[in-house]
């Protein structure tokens, strides 16, 4: 990578990297290519205060828990970064959809959804700041190699998913704005990736504060128009937020769709590895005031993004409904639904204005280029961490928009335009199906006190994180035979009858996947890491193989089982056995680390 293109990469994406004061080496990756600094060692220096890739803050171990200003605004950054996937615009596509179809009855799956999001981010925290690591590099160690490739290849299908609708969402904005075809609005997202290679020039606090700019834009915007709507629908409105209802079995679907795309699983990787930007002396009072921070700064970020969905879905409720066109036949009203992007525009125009259309635009135009931002941060978060390849980021923007670039062109030139935002659709479907192979991991670990030591979440925590994994899978189960059932493809003849078939498999094995995932116990443990890292005795100053010996000490210790024996080959393959130790018997207890969970 570059020196003057990769500054910010070489510390965030540096996926073995002890966050900390400072002052100290910290833990470089040792893959194949040697990471970067001592090629012998394995380590390289700490981020400095200053440095584009980390923000230093202060004051972290002075002993005083009340909560300060000062520290919370230097801890904001991460998630808004993070929160971009909670209004991109496949968010539009179906809050759009949501508000036309069905009013404000499904204001409560948004609230709901975005809940859950504020505990699944608060346990990405927890993860990144027990261990120093994030998401993808402790699935790394923990599955076996050809486990860990699919759970790659599963996770960059959902990047790609993800970028689908970014694409044809800027494409969508540029036809707005400057009335540029389509099809040409598509290729020109592709140079997004220039945007991308001068922002990251300027540090990660410039690149925080222009995301946070573009969530604005998009407030202001949307704010705007529900206030140019006026009162009067007040009580409904709290009703939709606070009453759990599923007008008809259509509205399942819609109700999936908005539950895909708020929660997206490239985003527990991007936030987990976001948190170690920010540096500090470690130590144990010191990790849990900055969980509490950085889980203060989640919630306000979601808080806003809950306004913007819910802003977006009143809008279409109140435009529909007030909206006065001639269509005895339901013509355009059946567009606005399968089309909202394309055509709720005009809509908002004959209700509200020419400024509405105007302020929709816009606001598609900054959800679209700031997730391609975060996405191509989590494309290399989660490349690095699986398989420890780095490269230009800007290369990964590119190629990442380019498996996105051409479904979509493909879709527009055959189809036409009518059949573009479908795509957004499908996305968001593949994004929730997918999600259980992140989610189950990360609830995994952060229920081990083998992994996140008393960091550990607390029993009641961890049976709600379990619920919601298998409130995910099944509804991921009923989405599959609500769709074939609509579909009328699987019926008595000899093609339906393949399909049934077909289907069934695919079924069982997505059902028996992530049951394995979830009844596999966790291998490795990451408890003496995590303790220096809660005593802040030179967390820093462990390489991979000082760690390793550690590790192994810690096992032939209490009598665990060395599982290295057998393992051959390279770097990479020793890395994916290197912490597999026995997990000892706590002396603390049945909960492994005694009081003090957060």
């Amino acid at each position: 990578m570059s020196s003057n293109s990769g500054e910010i990469a070489r510390e965030l994406f540096a996926a073995g990297a002890e966050r900390s004061d400072g002052n100290g080496p910290a833990t470089g990756g040792r893959g194949p290519t040697g990471g970067t600094g001592d090629s012998t060692t394995g380590t390289k220096s700490a981020p400095k205060p200053g440095d584009h890739g980390s923000v230093h803050i202060h004051g972290m171990d002075d002993g005083d828990d009340t909560f300060s200003v000062r520290k919370f605004l230097a801890f904001c950054g991460p998630g808004f970064l993070m929160c971009i996937g909670y209004v991109d615009p496949g968010n539009f596509e179906s809050d759009l959809q949501a508000g036309v179809l069905y009013g404000y009855s499904l204001l409560w799956v948004l609230l709901w959804a975005t809940v859950a999001g504020l505990f699944v981010q608060a346990m990405c925290v927890r993860l990144a700041l027990a261990t120093g690591w994030h998401l993808a590099r402790v699935m790394r160690d923990e599955y076996p190699p050809r486990v860990r490739y699919l759970l790659w290849i599963a996770t960059e299908l959902a990047i790609v998913a993800s970028d689908i609708p970014e694409v044809i969402g800027t494409a969508l904005a540029l036809k707005l704005i400057f009335g540029l075809p389509t099809a040409w609005g598509v290729g020109v997202t592709s140079l997004s990736a220039l945007l991308f290679l001068g922002l990251q020039s300027f540090g990660i606090r410039k690149l925080e504060a222009f995301i946070g700019a573009l969530v604005a834009v998009m407030s202001i915007c949307f704010v705007a128009q529900m206030a140019l709507l006026g009162g009067g629908d007040g009580g409904d409105v709290l009703v939709g937020i606070i009453v759990p209802t599923i007008p008809n079995p259509n509205a399942v679907f819609i109700a999936i769709s908005l539950l895909g795309a708020v929660v997206m699983p490239h985003n527990l990787f991007l936030h987990s590895a976001l948190v170690l930007s920010r540096t500090f002396s470690l130590g144990e009072r010191a990790l849990k005031s900055a969980y509490k921070y950085n889980v203060a700064e989640c919630a306000l970020a979601l808080l806003v993004t809950l306004v913007i969905n819910f802003a977006v879905v009143i809008v279409a409720a109140r435009s529909i409904r007030d909206v006065s066109f001639d269509d005895p036949t339901g013509t355009r009203k059946r567009a606005i639904v399968d089309r909202p992007l394309q055509n709720a525009p005009e809509m908002l125009k004959d209700v509200l204005g020419v400024a509405a259309k105007g302020m929709f635009a816009a606001a598609l135009l900054a959800s679209g280029q700031s997730s391609t931002i975060t996405g191509t941060y989590a494309g290399q978060f989660v490349m690095e961490g699986f398989l420890e390849i780095r490269i230009n980021p800007v290369l990964r923007a590119f190629l990442t928009r380019s498996a996105a670039i051409v479904p979509s062109l493909l879709v527009i030139l055959v189809a036409g335009d009518e059949y573009a935002e479908f795509l957004i659709i499908v996305s968001s479907v593949i994004l929730f199906v997918q999600l259980p192979f992140a989610l189950i991991p990360l609830v995994k670990f952060c229920g081990d006190p083998a992994i996140v030591g008393k960091l550990v979440l607390g029993p009641k925590t961890l049976f709600t994180m379990r619920v919601l994994c298998g409130g995910v899978v099944f509804a991921n189960v009923v989405l599959l035979i609500q769709m074939i059932h609509e579909s009328g493809t699987v019926n008595g003849t000899v093609g339906g009858v393949f399909l049934g078939v077909f289907v069934t498999l695919i079924a069982v094995t997505y059902v028996a996947s992530v049951v394995w995932l979830a009844k596999r116990p966790v291998a490795q443990n990451l408890r003496a890491r995590v303790e220096r890292r809660m005593r802040g005795d030179g967390g820093d100053e462990y390489d991979d193989e000082n760690e390793n010996a550690v590790d192994r000490e810690l096992a032939d210790s209490v009598g665990g089982e060395e599982m290295l024996a057998g393992v051959v080959g390279g770097t990479a393959e020793r890395n994916a056995y290197q912490f597999r130790v026995g997990t000892p018997p706590s002396p603390l207890g049945p909960g492994g680390v005694g009081s003090g969970r957060v």
